[in-house]
């Protein structure tokens, strides 16, 4: 397995290693301190399973790096490792096309979970994150529009993909599908977990039932 870990503190990068090796004794763990190193690195790295990005670099943030990333490794899972557990981090992090956030308070035991259900294809917010992220949604739906329909926080494309999560597709099949980079998916099923208040597909689909709001297969 190799891994690209992306942060500019170098005694977190030596700690994090040694989890890392805890989820595979052989991971390669490729190191870079800011976004200009991780480019180059993802940019001539044929066999990368997994990027571990902090927010706080120097130079572009990583935030606003995200999508770039994304766009230059589609198919590699972006996980946000960070220091903030604000509200609006984890949003912009999932919408910028993270399949994770982990933040920097969680025990390594979390942390290895987390990344397990990543590499599993799942999206992992940690419960405390997800509740914190759900309140603040719903708060702004309700400042914004009080007779807002919670359905339309959907995407149209993102209600496809959940009609496929409820038949059972993984994220591969659902890409097939839909005709697009499985990155794509992954990006999606974030976004409907976090307007679901869900901490995996099968809660997601189980909510928007319970809601009246499912597609209708």
């Amino acid at each position: 397995m190799h891994v690209l870990l992306v942060d500019d503190h170098t005694l977190f990068r030596e700690a994090l290693i040694h989890v890392l090796h805890q989820l595979d004794s052989q991971v390669i763990v490729l190191e870079a301190a800011n976004i200009e190193e991780a480019r180059q690195l993802i940019t001539h790295t044929r066999n990368l399973d997994l990027v571990l990005l902090d927010i706080d670099l120097p130079g572009i943030d990583g935030l606003t790096a995200l999508p770039s990333l994304r766009d230059l490794a589609p198919t590699i899972p972006i996980v946000v490792l960070s220091g903030s557990e604000a509200p609006q981090h984890v949003k912009l992090a999932l919408d910028n096309g993270a399949v994770g956030y982990i933040p920097k308070s969680c025990s390594s035991h979390e942390m290895l979970t987390a990344l397990r259900l990543v590499l599993q294809g799942d999206v992992y917010i940690p419960p405390k994150l997800l509740s914190k992220l759900h309140e603040s949604e719903q708060s702004l739906v309700a400042t914004d529009d009080k007779n807002l329909p919670q359905s339309l926080l959907l995407t149209a494309r993102q209600i496809e993909v959940l009609d496929l999560m409820a038949q059972g597709l993984p994220n591969k099949s659902i890409a097939k599908s839909l005709n697009m980079a499985e990155g794509t998916v992954k990006q999606h099923v974030a976004a409907i977990l976090r307007v679901l208040g869900a901490l995996n597909r099968t809660q997601a689909v189980a909510e928007a039932t319970r809601r009246g709001w499912f597609p209708t297969p």
